[in-house]
């Protein structure tokens, strides 16, 4: 929304935050010809938050889902732990990770399931993580 004058101008944006990516417009105009018009993408990164996470319960014998969401730019990796020890999609446990979404699933809780699980989400700005629990 803002006009300049002049041959050469630069739009200068101090501070910049998340909110201010997206499409940026040049139009460049004068009484000889149509305008020219030109775009450009802003792309700010920053480190992941976890936006959600969310516990769950499940009775013994059933599946459960554990969910995690993280919002960063780039797009965060997903880790998830059980104590201090990083969980694989193996022996009945599977790790889902979609875009700004991680889920880990357990096809058949028994009871050495239930307890503390953490999520870390990490881009090369920065980690976070998130204790949810599986009662």
């Amino acid at each position: 929304g803002r006009e300049f004058e002049g041959e050469e101008e630069y739009l200068e944006i101090l501070g910049i935050t998340r909110e201010q990516s997206g499409k940026y417009e040049c139009k460049a105009a004068n009484e000889v010809a149509s305008a020219d018009v030109k775009q450009v993408r802003v792309t700010v990164n920053y480190p992941p938050t976890i936006t959600e996470s969310k516990s769950n319960e499940a009775a013994t014998g059933r599946q459960a889902l554990l969910r995690c969401e993280a919002s960063a730019v780039p797009t965060p990796d997903f880790e998830w732990y059980r104590d201090d020890t990083r969980i694989n999609s193996a022996n009945g446990l599977e790790i889902k990770s979609t875009g700004s979404q991680s889920l880990l699933m357990v096809a058949n809780v028994t009871e050495e399931h239930y307890g503390n699980y953490t999520c870390v989400a990490a881009n090369k700005l920065g980690v976070t993580n998130a204790s949810l629990y599986l009662y």
